[in-house]
């Protein structure tokens, strides 16, 4: 049977069975079950909101390019997802000019000039519980807007103004709360919600429901402003003084001079090969290219196998899973911010280095190893128990390819739900909580059970460790695809799995981005799947040694595809997306 129509049968029994949960895959519909992917002419929009999609595309259809759209798009996510991005936080962009130039925009949020290294940790060292996540001194300073507007001067084609007027409506008119951002709610609501996020997400006291309207009539104020006066509103002017004001009078750390220094950086993306396409991925301060390519060398030699022994096969996974544990050791003992640290990024994204490790994976081919045998070298065990990494969508991701053949891909973030739980008052932004990507001590492991090394502990200005993992893929020169994902450290798995249905198993891009996932992280030591993994399979994977997990793979992948003329997108119906083109 091909492996196309495997993934299909499989998708449609997941479906029927993901309707039932509680976890991310609820939000899957029958809709996801039509594989073939709506194809477009002139340019296509994939984001995890259709309003966001529309908008983008919407913009496209006017004659505006992908970086308009880019812009359109991440703007309206800040309103439709206020749980997952916002103005109030920070990304990372890979892109592809139409002269071919590939960058990366580093717009990630960056620690204040009064954050220190052991600041969420007690007079015995020890971690003080919520200090990272929740309140004022859980917050970075914001980069979206700054890397915005770095964009825009680079590339855009439509004044600023006009790109900011889709999110302005939707923040002042509402729109309909969707399935993804009711269970935000809920889980905020069991979490405990801050009463200043309770009051702007709240009705009665209670969480919204589906079909709710939401509105953000504060924000939208916000954003007129920056339309009007620029972006200097939000970084020196009349937005900068509510939040450092905020900032004073609740003992957070973000000060006016904290937001007037704030730059993006432009970056050159890692690139590698993998099966004779062109990989174009986000390099450090984020983990995730270099996750992705180390996984992707180590897999490499393995096509002929994985075929024949079909996707999502014990083998298949055994081997994926392997692979992906040498990864994430590497990410926590090497990786953080490089304008602190020294990172050997060059090294480990290395075919080379892929070699170096390849006598472990076939050490691992029929039974998995001791934790302290996986990556480049392991300094000391943590012994501490880990719990399972928090499953949370507060990320977005989203991707556009325009008829001129610009490209973007781009993930955005407020770290998890409605990251700090801070709304400035006066302005109706909600802050990130991305302190929590940093180290708070060795062997720590942060709101995703990530742990670190001195390499991303806190520092003045210094940018935390990330996971996020916008990707642009090239065959013979020209554009293929371009996919990320949103989840924590399953952006990652999500990004790299989608991308290897592609290129490994034929897929087309609904297919990929649909098919059932697995993830792991190295630490905890366990294999998370989701619930459609067959039988046989699982207790041939607990044979290996793999101690499994279900329902805890789920992230949600955005990707748009242009191919033999043609484009495509697919919007994860984990998360309810949808894509959009002309």
């Amino acid at each position: 049977m091909p492996i196309a129509e495997k993934i299909r049968r499989r998708l449609l029994v997941s479906l029927s069975t993901a309707l039932l949960g509680l976890q991310a895959t609820a939000f899957w519909t029958a809709e996801a079950a039509t594989l073939a992917p709506t194809r477009y002419g002139a340019g296509v929009v994939a984001s995890d909101h259709p309003l966001a999609s529309a908008a983008g595309a919407a913009v496209l259809k006017n004659g505006g390019n992908a970086f308009d759209a880019a812009i359109v798009t991440s703007l309206m996510l800040s309103v439709v997802r206020p749980h997952s991005t916002g103005i109030g936080g920070g990304g990372f962009m890979v892109l592809r000019d139409s002269k071919g130039r590939a960058r990366v925009l580093d717009y990630r949020e960056t620690a204040p000039a009064r954050a220190h290294r052991d600041m969420y940790l007690d007079s015995q060292g020890q971690p003080l519980p919520g200090a990272s996540t929740t309140g004022y001194k859980a917050i970075a300073v914001p980069g979206l807007l700054a890397g915005l507007d770095t964009i825009h001067r680079a590339y855009g084609s439509r004044p600023l103004a006009e790109l900011l007027q889709p999110a302005i409506d939707a923040a002042e008119k509402g729109f309909a709360v969707d399935a993804h951002l009711a269970h935000a709610m809920q889980v905020l609501h069991q979490r405990g919600a801050r009463n200043d996020l309770k009051a702007l997400f709240f009705e009665q006291g209670q969480p919204r429901q589906i079909g709710d309207l939401q509105r953000n009539p504060l924000l939208a104020q916000t954003l007129r402003t920056v339309a009007r006066e620029g972006i200097k509103a939000f970084y020196s002017g009349s937005v900068a003084q509510k939040i450092a004001a905020a900032m004073q009078a609740e003992g957070g750390l973000i000060t006016a001079a904290d937001l007037k220094a704030y730059q993006p950086t432009w970056r050159e993306p890692l690139k590698g090969s993998y099966r004779g396409h062109e990989i174009l991925t986000m390099p450090p301060p984020s983990s995730g290219g270099t996750a992705l390519l180390t996984v992707l060398n180590l897999l490499e030699p393995y096509a002929l196998g994985w075929n024949s022994s079909g996707h999502g096969s014990s083998q298949h996974t055994h081997l994926l899973a392997e692979a992906l544990k040498h990864a994430f050791s590497d990410r926590a003992h090497y990786l953080g911010d490089p304008g602190f640290v020294d990172v050997p990024t060059a090294r480990l994204i290395s075919k080379a280095h892929a070699a170096a490790l390849r006598p472990q994976l076939l050490a691992a081919q029929w039974q998995t190893l001791s934790r302290e045998q996986y990556g480049l070298k392991w300094l000391e065990a943590f012994e501490k128990p880990l719990a399972a990494p928090l499953s949370d969508g507060g990320t977005t991701h989203f991707a556009v390819m325009d008829r001129l053949g610009n490209v973007v891909s781009a993930t955005e973030t407020i770290n998890t739900y409605f990251g700090s739980q801070v709304v400035i008052p006066g302005t109706g932004l909600v802050m990130n909580n991305e302190m929590d990507d940093f180290s708070k001590s060795p062997g720590v492991p942060n709101a995703f059970g990530l742990i670190g090394t001195e390499a991303n502990a806190i520092a003045p200005g210094k940018k935390p460790l990330s996971s996020m993992t916008p990707t642009i893929v090239l065959k013979d020169g020209q554009p293929l695809l371009a996919v990320g994902a949103s989840g924590g450290p399953r952006i990652i798995t999500g990004t790299l799995q989608t991308l290897m249905n592609v290129i490994d198993f034929g897929m087309n891009v609904n297919e990929a981005v649909s098919a059932p996932r697995i993830h792991h992280q190295w630490v905890p030591e366990t294999l998370y799947i989701e619930r459609e993994m067959p039988q046989d399979v699982r207790e041939a994977l607990q044979r290996r040694g793999h101690v499994l997990s279900l329902g805890e793979a789920e992230s949600a992948v955005q990707a748009v595809m242009f191919r033999e003329g043609v484009f495509s997108g697919a919007s994860d119906p984990r998360k309810g997306g949808q894509p959009s083109g002309y």
